[in-house]
């Protein structure tokens, strides 16, 4: 019995008409391929950043400076405010002295203008 060449790629292939299908692991294999070579390329950028250099220890050192500076200088604007609302308070309670001593002089007096704090 003689096999035509029709037989054989028959017998190999299926249908001669029809085109052969892929395995389904090609596309797997295809896709592993590329994650491997994306996760090679993601951890050489991840080498260049765990390589320290002298501008990023700068960098990290300024930053921290920059932070405690401003920290020392809001500390210090307290300061200055509290300071500054102390000695207002001074003048406040001077006023209201003065105020008193003018009423005991005209206790009929009536001022043109209610102090606008006492209505807050």
């Amino acid at each position: 019995m003689s096999l035509s060449s029709r037989d054989v790629q028959t017998s190999l292939h299926g249908n001669i008409n029809t085109v052969p299908q892929l395995p389904n692991d090609f596309s797997k294999v295809e896709g592993l391929g590329r994650r491997q070579e994306k996760q090679s390329y993601v951890m050489e950028l991840d080498a260049i950043d765990l390589e320290e250099d002298v501008q990023d220890v700068l960098f990290t050192q300024y930053s921290i400076d920059s932070v405690y500076l401003n920290y020392v200088a809001s500390q210090y604007r307290v300061r200055q405010y509290t300071h500054f609302l102390a000695i207002l308070k001074r003048e406040e309670e001077a006023w209201a002295q003065r105020v008193e001593k003018a009423k005991d002089l005209m206790p009929n007096y009536q001022p043109p203008l209610q102090p606008l704090i006492s209505s807050l």
